[in-house]
């Protein structure tokens, strides 16, 4: 039977509301949070017609997801979860479909979280990974660095370091719902605190707090990336709804990229809530996204 995408979608958005965004508001240990983030990330389908690898790359866990034998393009991508949540786990689905739609190859990697290690060790960490795998001779035209949520904060903390450690950039750079400012300043953190039906303020502020040394600035620009000088970053890719409390965070990064000569590409999608690309199997608003996204990757296929 045919459900209509109405009801689906209000039915959708209040199962999220109460089984994920309320008891995100409360003080519930890390622990507890992540158990229960892995369990609902088991009602995202598996697709069966990837190849999954895995690995270790500077020390971390990972996993090379493959759509074919051959694939020569990679899509580095970073997990979001508030830098305490997430996991191989809970995006494996996510990076799967992002596999077969764009037919490359997705390395996924396991970096630490908070509260157990604090800003800068996720960084330095993913670095290390980046200078390994141009170490093992990928070139950067072949590499589409990506994050999702706090995921995309570190991508874009990562592309800044590497311009300014004078490394080469990747070919192009993704950031999906991101969260690019950590003092919380944005407004639609208020005007759509009760429309996302996923993610709230508490959450991001447990986060917050998790990761960040005390005594540090959350406006400085190497853990509030929207802060720092953005010239010379690669072609840029940002995907967002538009019932996100990280709505604003998404358009500042737009207005300050571009006001530097940088090349954004901006995707809004209305009625669509944080992370909504992890819903592809259910939402058309959710596979458009995959498909824009595999079009913007195609056009670093050089090979």
């Amino acid at each position: 039977m045919q459900i209509n995408p109405m009801w689906k979608q209000y039915f959708t958005e209040g199962l999220l509301k109460a089984a994920v965004r309320a008891p995100s508001r409360l003080n519930l240990p890390p622990e507890s949070l992540r158990q229960a983030v892995e369990q609902i990330s088991r009602l995202f389908p598996q697709s069966q017609d990837v190849r999954i690898r895995e690995l270790h790359l500077a020390g971390l866990a990972a996993e090379e997801i493959r759509p074919q034998a051959h694939s020569t393009q990679l899509i580095f991508h970073i997990h979001g979860g508030a830098f305490f949540l997430g996991s191989l786990r809970t995006h494996r689905a996510l990076m799967s479909d992002m596999a077969l739609r764009t037919q490359m190859q997705v390395l996924h990697v396991d970096y630490p979280l908070a509260p157990e290690v604090r800003f800068p060790q996720a960084l330095d960490d993913l670095y290390l990974v980046y200078l390994t795998l141009l170490e093992q001779g990928i070139q950067t035209k072949d590499i589409i660095l990506s994050g999702d949520s706090s995921g995309a904060s570190l991508a874009l903390a990562l592309s800044l370091r590497l311009r300014d450690q004078q490394q080469p950039l990747p070919a192009a750079l993704m950031l999906q719902s991101p969260l690019l400012d950590l003092t919380l300043s944005s407004e639609s953190l208020r005007y759509n605190a009760e429309h996302d039906a996923l993610l709230s303020i508490e959450l991001l502020e447990a986060g917050i707090d998790y990761y960040l040394p005390k005594q540090m600035d959350a406006a400085d620009p190497s853990v509030s990336p929207l802060f720092a000088d953005l010239s010379g970053l690669p072609p840029t890719l940002v995907q967002v709804g538009s019932k996100e409390i990280l709505l604003d965070d998404a358009q500042r990064f737009k207005a300050l990229a571009e006001a530097v000569q940088v090349e954004v590409t901006f995707k809004l999608y209305t009625g669509m809530w944080h992370n909504f690309m992890m819903f592809n199997a259910w939402f058309e608003e959710a596979r458009q996204a995959l498909a824009d996204l595999a079009e913007f990757t195609h056009r670093f296929d050089q090979d």
